[in-house]
């Protein structure tokens, strides 16, 4: 049984609430205003977007309302916590590094090439490349919770360690593992059958 964009879609969007949720409860102690700019709010909107993708409706609106609210405000508020050394976590990586530049700019093409011609052969490249950009982080996150699964298993660690030893990495694994079936589907769509989803 093969996965439609609109599984694959649905999968990434409860995958960016629970990443959302994570964040918040994660930074409790620390809540600021760029917790919820460059964290929670493209998280929220991320999830708005591949619901959109789900229902198949108002998908260019998303794309545009992603670009803005969840690449560029992600982008700028990470690069304000990268000047103040108090970066957090973000799924494109470091501000500073050209690494996480590809990685935005790379989604921001696919999103608004998505947007736009959602079966065209151009837009499965994309997506193709994008997938093989995100299995690395996938497969560092597995492995650090298979590596976190064993540790517990073998020593004797308090309950607050719990939530970072394995918890963490399992999220992130749960997220990267959505963006890359997405990003797969799009591209079999694609490479299959290039009308299969109509964008309104």
């Amino acid at each position: 049984m093969s996965i439609t964009i609109r599984q694959a879609a649905l999968f990434a969007s409860i995958a960016m609430v629970l990443t959302g949720a994570f964040h918040l409860i994660d930074n409790a102690g620390v809540f600021e205003t760029s917790i919820l700019l460059g964290g929670a709010i493209p998280y929220v909107v991320w999830a708005g977007f591949f619901f959109c993708v789900y229902r198949e409706q108002k998908v260019r609106i998303a794309a545009w309302i992603t670009i803005v609210f969840a690449i560029l405000l992600e982008a700028a508020t990470a690069y304000v916590l990268a000047q103040q050394s108090s970066a957090f976590w973000t799924p494109f990586g470091s501000i500073l590094s050209w690494s996480g530049w590809l990685s935005r700019i790379g989604w921001t093409i696919f999103v608004f090439a998505f947007a736009r011609v959602p079966g065209h052969r151009r837009t499965g490249t994309l997506a193709l490349l994008l997938a093989i950009v995100s299995a690395p982080p996938l497969v560092s996150t597995a492995f650090h919770v298979f590596n976190s699964g064993i540790g517990i298993l073998f020593s004797d660690i308090p309950p607050q360690a719990f939530w970072r030893a394995l918890l963490t990495p399992a999220i992130r694994t749960v997220y990267w593992s959505s963006q890359g079936l997405f990003l797969w589907t799009v591209w079999r769509n694609c490479a299959s059958q290039p009308s299969a989803i109509a964008v309104r």
